[in-house]
């Protein structure tokens, strides 16, 4: 098990976080693009505006250069940079408990009902 320490630093970004959650649900590897669409969409709360081209490439760096390596560092999680694509393979349990509930509580249209039961929402 990484420290509680680790697993807690690992979920101290919600940019961090967002990503962790999509990696979770994806099948399969998925694009830096694709990654930083839907992360700059659930910061923006779910605005289906076009996103600015200079918005788009800030998500997209902070992505390559912050969250990514502290990701990859702490998970188990693919990051191709030949073809920009990653995906996650594992997770240990205790980070997968953390993340579910994390995720139910940002993003309750997303978590399964098991999470949100004991946390005691419909």
């Amino acid at each position: 098990m990484k420290s509680i320490d680790d697993i807690f630093s690992l979920f101290g970004s919600e940019r961090r976080r967002f990503a962790l959650y999509y990696l979770k649900h994806a099948n399969g590897s998925v694009s830096i693009d694709e990654l930083a669409e839907e992360i700059y969409t659930w910061e923006e709360s779910e605005s289906n505006e076009e996103i600015p081209s200079d918005e788009f490439r800030r998500v997209i760096l902070t992505l390559e250069h912050n969250h990514l390596p502290k990701i990859e560092g702490a998970t188990h999680v693919e990051y191709d940079r030949t073809n920009d694509r990653l995906r996650i393979t594992g997770l240990s349990a205790e980070a997968d408990v953390l993340l579910s509930v994390t995720e139910a509580m940002e993003q309750p249209s997303r978590a399964d009902d098991f999470v949100l039961g004991r946390l005691g929402k419909p």
